[in-house]
């Protein structure tokens, strides 16, 4: 399934507890009693997710801070995402006003 990172935004899961330790971000969802850590880019991607973020923004800007294709970091970042998700650490939503036909 390919996701169009122009029609999408992500945003944190509002469950999620987390703070940044030496760089990393350590998560706990106290619902679950689950702790996560996310490193490098991972946790760049979570700050990144400050309110509602376009996923393509998110690409953007990590194409401009680390060194990696457009294409790599589109799917590197959705992957990650789906991820998130599936932890319930994130949402996906559509963005307002995104027209079909893209």
């Amino acid at each position: 399934m390919k996701t169009s990172t122009r029609a999408m935004k992500a945003k944190r899961s509002d469950a999620a507890i987390w703070r940044v330790i030496q760089g990393d971000v350590v998560l706990l969802i106290p619902e679950e009693a689950t702790l996560h850590a996310l490193t490098g880019c991972g946790s760049r991607i979570w700050e990144l997710m400050e309110g509602e973020i376009a996923l393509s923004e998110i690409v953007d800007r990590i194409c401009a801070e680390y060194d990696v294709e457009p294409e790599r970091a589109r799917r590197e970042v959705v992957e990650f995402i789906h991820k998130l998700v599936a932890m319930n650490l994130a949402q996906v939503i559509p963005e307002e006003g995104a027209a079909g036909g893209g």
